[in-house]
């Protein structure tokens, strides 16, 4: 007889702001309907993670020493036996590594290894190969890939099989819509005019999102079409450097920096198109919320990119670092409007069908329960629980 639902742990860096991190918050919150979750930051606990506190999950932060810390493994040890954790959710390498080395020494936990993006450039390193093949994936009972061009660089970069590598694309909840009076407050808000070709891009601003290419596009897009202009929504180590390369490429008028915003989901709705000019991606959640929101999007060739973006169809996939493919791209859409209608229709219609967030808890749920050995009669077992508490 079932006595207790059972117990997922969800095992991350941390939960600052981050498009992993969200997708994390947004998985805990779906499977708590079902399972008792809890989370474990290697790092800090981060914004979001406090925030998970107050709405009433367990959230514990390690605050792991630099290099390899052991000691994380026994700490895992305590917490998942308080917790009584039946699998693991390992998100990204590190807490993949931690996790499987604690279950030599708590064998009782499944583990999910799922990868999301990965470092830029990378470098293939032998002896960790070997380690990670021959000690951790043994030690694994699912990975996951969020692209298939990330599946190839757990491959070729960590030495996992092949054959083990399972892809599941990210998925969104659909964005709330803006009307049409509700998107000219905003574009005058921002000093967009209505004849203004907005193009925005949306992520972290780090050296991995190529953002210098997404201006010198920009610069060259409006040396043909004075009315293509640019926003930027996002914070990180890169801004001041990159409002410095603004002004001497004199766009400081013609490119708006909006730092970090709560409401990027309503803002994006303000563009006509969505542009990702980075170095590597997984399966990038600004794309996916651009094409919820039925916008054209001009993208780099790199990580799911290019399996995400139908070329020619849902916008266009350039060669990483092309700035005249990209500005020719911007140049195209703006000068055709019914293009750039029909390709965002065609994003939308690409959402609804492949990345909503309803579609890829689908995935999950089943792995989990192949992993755990659910029944029927377990998962209405915990709905009921669930609605007791509530």
């Amino acid at each position: 007889m079932i006595s207790r639902p059972f117990t997922i742990c969800h095992l991350v860096l941390s939960l600052n702001v981050g498009g992993t991190e969200h997708l994390v918050c947004e998985m805990c919150r779906d499977l708590s309907r079902d399972y008792r979750v809890v989370i474990c930051c290697l790092d800090d606990l981060g914004v979001w993670g406090k925030e998970l506190r107050r709405e009433g999950f367990v959230v514990f932060p390690l605050y792991r020493m630099p290099g390899v810390d052991f000691s994380v493994v026994f700490q895992l040890v305590a917490f998942f036996k308080r917790y009584q954790v039946d699998l693991v959710h390992a998100h990204q390498y590190s807490p993949f590594f931690y996790g499987a080395l604690t279950r030599l020494l708590y064998p009782k936990a499944r583990l999910l290894f799922l990868e999301h993006g990965r470092h830029w450039p990378e470098v293939k390193k032998r002896v960790k190969n070997l380690f990670n093949r021959l000690v951790l994936q043994p030690l694994t009972h699912e990975i996951v890939a969020v692209s298939r061009e990330i599946k190839e660089r757990l491959v070729q970069y960590e030495g996992l099989s092949r054959e083990k590598i399972k892809v599941i694309y990210n998925g969104i909840k659909d964005i709330p819509k803006l009307s049409e009076s509700d998107k000219e407050r905003l574009r005058s808000k921002w000093s967009f005019s209505k004849d203004d070709f907005v193009v925005v891009t949306v992520g972290r601003l780090d050296p991995i999102k190529n953002l210098p290419m997404f201006l010198k596009s920009l610069v060259v897009a409006r040396s043909k079409n004075s009315t293509i202009r640019g926003f930027i929504i996002g914070d990180g180590p890169e801004r001041l450097t990159l409002e410095s390369l603004a002004r001497s490429l004199r766009l400081q008028n013609d490119v708006i920096f909006a730092g970090f915003r709560q409401d990027s989901v309503e803002l994006i709705q303000i563009a006509d198109c969505f542009a990702l000019s980075s170095f590597s991606e997984g399966t990038s959640l600004a794309l996916l919320e651009a094409m919820a929101a039925g916008l054209p999007c001009v993208v780099t060739d790199v990580g799911g990119n290019p399996e995400i973006v139908v070329d020619g169809k849902s916008g266009f996939v350039v060669p990483s670092g092309d700035v005249l493919k990209m500005a020719a791209a911007f140049s195209l859409l703006a000068e055709r409007p019914d293009l750039a209608q029909r390709m965002g229709q065609f994003s939308r219609q690409l959402f609804e069908t492949k990345f909503t967030f309803e579609r890829m808890m689908q995935q999950y749920r089943a792995l989990y329960s192949k992993l755990l050995g659910e029944s029927a009669a377990y998962v209405r077992y915990s709905r009921l629980c669930e609605s007791q508490r509530a």
